[in-house]
């Protein structure tokens, strides 16, 4: 076949460098090498097998700073480096274009790839000496990304196209008493609940029930701001990706961290009344063996009564805690009315919605002629 000339300008490093490529192998289509899951121009396991018509070893480094990482790679490897392709790419509304998804052919059937919005480094080989690609690795290990822990942001976790990922969301740290807001027993619960979440390398399982409207998303929020620990969110409409591999592999990759399941009726029930429930799932994440590896301690809240609970979850040594969240008792409730600046009389408990709601209209409840927890 007839070769081609690449000219690539590395706009990192400064340099031109001009290299011999061969067309790739007709067993795959050209074209196909353009299709991929919306990752990437070009999709890396496609362009290997038609450069080199072979099945590729793969080999992922997460969470690696590609940009600092490709400057080092071009300026120390520029010699070795035989073909490459790039993309330049508009993100958001920036006014130049940043490269990304570069791809690097060196050695026997190398190709390294930075996909750089991802964080990762790609390598795909057959016959390439594995001691060269582990030399490459271990250098480009030094460009980990330290993850600053935000106490204001989550991970949370969505479902996409190529499976399980997580997205970073801002949180706002609620500005609650929990003498004001919450009944006289919580309160050594709660000093309970934030000692061992602020402990490292730990596990164990928090259960946190409740009518709605009690208050038990306004304290995890809280609880989750008020500790230095990465907080992985699992929302109610992904319950089932507690038994899916892809969790367990964000899992390990946030050791330590606090995985807090909301509305998680669907996955704490009785195994013996749901045979399809994941409780397995999340006590082997809580107090199994995988716990041990990863020092993940669980959140779970559910409005579920605590009697249908699989008991296997309420262990001694795996819990840490449980504690049922009901309406506040009349005095706390009047406290709190009062403070919040409301001149209403209470004669009954109340939620903590309903107190802070007091002026907005109860649709649901609204019955002529009686007051609702409280006199006008």
């Amino acid at each position: 076949m007839e070769s081609e000339t690449l000219l690539f300008k590395n706009y990192y490093g400064g340099r031109r460098m001009s290299f011999e490529s061969n067309q790739p192998s007709a067993d795959i289509p050209l074209s196909n090498i353009f299709i991929d899951r919306s990752r990437s121009y070009l999709n890396e396991k496609h362009l290997f097998i038609a450069k080199f018509n072979r099945i590729p070893n793969f080999i992922n480094e997460i969470k690696i700073n590609c940009r600092k990482a490709n400057i080092w790679f071009a300026n120390n490897y520029w010699q070795e480096i035989k073909d490459s392709h790039f993309a330049r790419i508009y993100y958001g509304e920036k006014r130049s274009a940043e490269i990304d998804d570069i791809f690097y052919f060196l050695y026997d059937d190398l190709i390294v790839y930075f996909d750089t919005q991802s964080s990762i480094v790609r390598f795909l080989y057959r016959n390439t000496d594995i001691l060269k690609i582990e030399a490459i690795i271990r250098e480009i290990k030094k460009f980990k990304e330290r993850k600053t822990i935000n106490s204001s942001e989550i991970s949370l976790l969505v479902s996409t196209r190529t499976g399980i990922e997580t997205k970073v969301m801002k949180i706002t740290k609620p500005k609650l008493s929990i003498d004001d807001n919450y009944n006289d027993d919580f309160k050594k619960i709660h000093h309970t609940i934030l000692n061992r979440l602020s402990k490292k390398n730990d596990k164990g399982l928090v259960l946190l029930h409740g009518k709605p409207g009690t208050g038990k998303t306004s304290y995890i929020r809280f609880l989750i701001s008020s500790v230095k620990k990465s907080v992985i969110f699992l929302p109610p409409n992904m319950a089932s990706a507690i038994t899916n591999p892809d969790l367990i592999s964000i899992l390990i990759d946030n050791p330590n961290s606090i995985f807090v399941i909301e509305d998680a009726e669907n996955i704490v029930v009785d195994r013996e009344k749901n045979g399809n429930s994941p409780v397995s799932a999340l006590l082997n994440i809580s107090d199994g063996l995988l716990s041990d590896c990863l020092n993940i301690q669980v959140i779970c809240s559910f409005n579920t009564d605590i009697s249908k609970i699989d008991n296997a979850l309420m262990r001694k040594g795996r819990l840490i805690a449980k504690y049922e969240f009901k309406e506040l008792d009349v005095p706390k409730a009047q406290a709190l009315s009062t403070k919040l600046g409301f001149n209403t009389q209470l004669d009954s408990s109340m939620t903590l919605t309903a107190i802070y709601n007091q002026e907005e209209t109860d649709f649901q409840h609204v019955k002529r002629g009686n007051s609702i927890g409280f006199k006008a």
